[in-house]
């Protein structure tokens, strides 16, 4: 009788640790998965939302580290402060609860893109430089 008991543990425990050895990596992927499209939506959103806003001015990139606040960084051109004032609440806004979730932390870092004016023979405006390291405006 001893024997059919500890034949019995010894199935029960194999089929656990199998299912565990293939359910454990799918368990993963799919929390990886549905973390990428956390991501994505908020960034879509939270593009959307300046975009409505300011028009095509900025471009976030919101990331997600495993262990840290959401972040969000964006290279912008020299603003006036309420301009910058306003892009800070469409993204407090966006973390602070709004379409009925809880608030989350997050971390801002903005940079400042130099512009230099062309006075050539296409007067479009302001032309931006080719992307380089700015100067950090608020962490």
């Amino acid at each position: 009788m001893m024997a059919v008991a500890e034949m019995v543990v010894k199935v029960v425990v194999f089929a656990l640790l199998g299912c565990a050895a293939v359910g454990g990596p799918l368990v993963l992927a799919d929390r990886v998965g549905m973390r990428r499209q956390a991501t994505a939506a908020r960034q879509i959103a939270l593009t959307d939302a300046l975009d409505a806003q300011f028009g095509a001015l900025v471009a976030p990139e919101v990331r997600k580290p495993l262990f840290g606040p959401w972040e969000v960084r964006m290279a912008l051109p020299p603003l006036g402060s309420a301009v910058l004032a306003g892009i800070l609440a469409v993204i407090d806004a966006m973390f602070a609860g709004m379409e009925g979730t809880s608030p989350v932390p997050y971390r801002v870092d903005l940079r400042v893109t130099p512009t230099s004016y062309h006075a050539g023979p296409d007067r479009w405006g302001p032309r931006l430089e080719q992307p380089r390291a700015g100067t950090p405006v608020a962490a």
